[in-house]
């Protein structure tokens, strides 16, 4: 069974190609403001380096957020368009839980003009709900969690995550209702 891989909530396109439950290709491509212009390209490309067609692809992995706006949208976009055409379905997690490779800790991730997005896991129980909170609030909260605590995907292997939380994407019955997960509403 194959699978495709797809976050581009950060600053980071990150895709990859699985085979079972291992990567066979992977791409980790920076952004800067042109992410719709060059996600669909480097799909095909792995796609292509994997010897693969669309029609191999039998479930798609999407990060649905919180993040960029547009990264948000344009991942989820992706996903949905790849299942209605292909039938294939769709397995989702949220950023801030994606960021804890053991599903236990403090995620942070930058949420701009002195922002944060937050949440809490423990064993990927969900202990403090997904928010947006200030820079005060973050630092009483690092304080709290001490050494236990992930900032914005920093000396984090994105591609280590997707192994190690594999099994922690939920199964997205009805595509229609698969939106991004906004916390802050788009400026």
């Amino acid at each position: 069974m194959f699978s495709l891989f797809i976050d581009t909530t950060q600053s980071y396109c990150n895709l990859a190609i699985l085979k079972d439950k291992n990567i066979i290709t992977k791409r980790s491509i920076k952004t800067n403001n042109n992410l719709t212009d060059i996600v669909i390209e480097h799909i095909d490309t792995l796609i292509q380096k994997s010897k693969l067609t669309h029609n191999d692809i039998n479930q798609i992995f999407v990060v649905i957020g919180p993040g960029s706006f547009t990264g948000v949208r344009v991942g989820v976009l992706i996903a949905k368009t790849w299942t209605l055409i292909h039938k294939t379905p769709i397995y989702t997690i949220n950023s801030l839980l994606f960021q804890l490779k053991n599903g236990t800790g403090l995620s942070i991730l930058d949420a701009r003009g002195e922002l944060f997005y937050v949440a809490a896991y423990k064993n990927y129980k969900c202990i403090l709900k997904p928010q947006i909170i200030t820079n005060d609030k973050a630092t009483t909260l690092i304080k709290k969690y001490k050494t236990n605590v992930f900032i914005g995907f920093k000396n984090i292997n994105v591609f280590d995550n997707l192994i190690s939380n594999l099994t922690k994407f939920k199964y997205t019955k009805d595509i229609n209702k698969l939106s991004p997960l906004y916390i802050k509403n788009p400026v």
